[in-house]
């Protein structure tokens, strides 16, 4: 049995953080085909159900992050694979409309639920520093996702119901993962005893809430990729859709590339790197946005993917170890759940964001704003962390 001095094994934890993204990814990414081509919905009604997914795994994964610093980590974790279990059956015998768009809201919370747990449980990881461990945990989750939405377009040929028989066998072998190796033993009375008289310092605060806040911006533009973009390269461009699947296989090619050369390097370790990635990240999300009004043809597309990639890869598990840094133990798995609703937020409001201002301007503003934006919070990230850094204190 694992304990909490010995920490939670890095190995069991990606390994579980594999399997239920792979669960995950065998349910969404054809909703919007699914929603259009079999169930006959508007494209004004697959945005509402998208968009109640994503507000679903936000609140799932505030309510779960919350909930990690009272209660015991495995029942949240049991809990949350126990309910995907039983979403899943609902789906292999409910999935028309609108039973189908009210199913996967559920997901989205159970979802988010679950990442958030995770996430969290990757503070108890005791092996290895916290950047390496976020890295790592970004890395698998990642592909993850990519392998099940590889998998998803053959499979959906012989029918949904079968990707949710998938989904539901993934899930049944996390619960024995869970029951098996999630076995951290946490003096939860004493840590909320702590907590009434704890006080997080105020430079801790102001840098978390910039940190969230920050990766919140850069995924209302990255979701303009999974969205708005695809519109434009196929309607407005009339470039052939395989052209834009292809731009996210270089996608998680390269996010597979650059996160095990960081690891080879041990690039992670290093406090001064965390703040270069988390710059660095920022940096390319607006000049992929400044590349994107000159891109006609594919080159140009991938070229800006390749860049908002490397912004991706080394941006995006920064955040969530810097705020692993800055909260203390039994803070943690509610600042945790706050970065990972983040994402949601973000993939919430994006898509609509910017297609009321494609509406109103073009397509040229979106992404002229879409830069500028970034920049903006660019600079109010690297302002509070030069700032603010020094003042704070650090937990690991």
């Amino acid at each position: 049995m694992q304990t909490q001095q010995a920490g939670m094994s890095l190995r069991w934890l990606l390994t579980a953080s594999f399997i239920n993204n792979v669960a995950y990814g065998f349910i969404w990414p054809l909703t919007s085909i699914y929603l259009h081509d079999q169930l006959y919905q508007t494209l004004v009604v697959i945005g509402w159900v998208m968009m109640a997914n994503a507000i679903g795994q936000a609140v799932g994964s505030l309510v779960s992050g919350r909930l990690f610093d009272r209660f015991e980590p495995r029942k949240l974790m049991q809990f949350g694979t126990l309910m995907m279990i039983v979403i899943n059956l609902l789906f292999i015998f409910f999935h028309g409309w609108p039973s189908y768009a009210v199913i996967l809201t559920l997901a989205g919370f159970f979802g988010g639920w679950n990442t958030a747990t995770i996430n969290s449980y990757g503070t108890y990881v005791r092996s290895h520093d916290g950047r390496f461990v976020f890295n790592m945990l970004y890395f698998i989750s990642n592909f993850g996702m990519v392998f099940a939405t590889a998998a998803v377009g053959p499979i959906y040929n012989f029918g949904i119901t079968w990707l949710f028989w998938l989904a539901l066998v993934m899930y049944l072998v996390l619960m024995a993962i869970v029951q098996f190796t999630f076995k951290i033993n946490v003096a939860r009375t004493q840590q909320t005893e702590q907590k009434q008289t704890l006080r997080l310092p105020k430079w801790n605060v102001r840098l978390i809430y910039t940190g969230v806040i920050g990766l919140g911006v850069l995924w209302i533009s990255y979701s303009q990729w999974q969205g708005n973009l695809s519109i434009y390269m196929s309607s407005i461009l009339k470039l052939p859709v395989w052209q834009y699947s292809m731009l996210w296989t270089i996608n998680g090619i390269l996010i597979a590339i650059i996160q095990l050369g960081m690891n080879a390097l041990n690039l992670s370790a290093n406090r001064k790197s965390m703040f270069i990635q988390i710059y660095a990240g920022l940096i390319m999300f607006g000049l992929a946005f400044m590349i994107l009004p000159f891109a006609k043809t594919f080159t140009g597309f991938a070229i800006a993917m390749v860049v908002t990639t490397i912004g991706e890869a080394t941006a995006f598990p920064m955040i969530p170890a810097l705020v692993n840094e800055l909260s203390p133990i039994e803070l943690k798995g509610r600042y945790q759940g706050m970065t990972a609703a983040a994402p949601s937020v973000g993939r919430a409001v994006g898509p609509l964001i910017g297609g009321a201002v494609i509406e109103q301007s073009g397509y040229g503003t979106m992404f002229y704003g879409g830069a500028g934006v970034v920049f903006i919070a660019f600079i109010g990230v690297a302002v509070m962390i030069m700032i603010g850094y020094r003042h704070a204190t650090q937990y690991e």
